[in-house]
């Protein structure tokens, strides 16, 4: 009998092993155009490749930074656009706009003329004073000058026929592009609507009342 382990078997491979399939991989050079071209179909042909040869083709990700200098210049014009703008915008609103000085002259029949009108300190001009402003607040506060109006002040009372002469000082804030006219006409038509509404003590002449401008501006 033949020894059975002497006897030596011819080495044939009947399938490639792993170690002849990364040989045959390495001998050859990867044609990875034909890889990626055809869209899923290159894709699914770069996932067949072995995995050391995808680490290969694989692009590094380059991550940019931006130099401290340019972060800087980046800033630094970023604050001075939005200064402008600022300042733009406080000229236009603020430094455009001029102080408008309208004389009220409202005609009170129910008082009569006393010496003590001609102090601003006495207790009846104090309390005429406070009657007129409040009125013409009221009146002007409920306009649509409400935004330009300011306030007004009780200057000077004189007599007049049948009752006194109450002359008030109004100010508004205007644009100085204005018309001073235009503006006159707008300031007397609404104090003359709030004169007709008044329901108070002061039995006022709406027709002997007037307003008349004042034309005085400053920054």
């Amino acid at each position: 009998m033949k020894d059975l382990h002497s006897t030596p078997i011819p080495s044939r491979h009947t399938s490639q092993c792993d170690s002849c399939v990364f040989q045959h991989h390495s001998l050859r050079s990867p044609d990875f155009s034909q890889a990626f071209v055809g869209g899923q179909k290159g894709y699914q042909a770069y996932r067949d490749l072995p995995w050391d040869l995808q680490k290969i083709h694989q692009s590094p990700i380059k991550v940019r930074h931006l130099e401290p200098w340019k972060i800087a210049v980046i800033v630094i014009g970023t604050a001075v656009a939005a200064a402008i703008t600022i300042g733009l915008l406080v000229y236009f609103l603020a430094y455009d706009q001029k102080l408008f000085y309208y004389s009220a002259n409202v005609k009170i029949t129910n008082i009569r003329y006393n010496n003590e009108f001609s102090r601003q300190s006495s207790g009846r001009f104090r309390d005429l004073s406070e009657r007129v402003e409040r009125l013409i607040d009221k009146t002007f506060y409920n306009s649509i000058l409400r935004k330009k109006y300011i306030r007004s002040r009780l200057i000077r009372v004189s007599p007049d026929t049948d009752g006194v002469m109450a002359e008030a000082l109004l100010t508004f804030w205007f644009s100085s592009t204005d018309s001073r006219e235009t503006l006159r006409e707008r300031v007397g038509k609404i104090l003359r609507r709030g004169l007709k509404k008044y329901t108070g003590p002061l039995r006022i002449n709406v027709r002997s009342s007037t307003i008349s401008s004042k034309y005085i501006t400053f920054l």
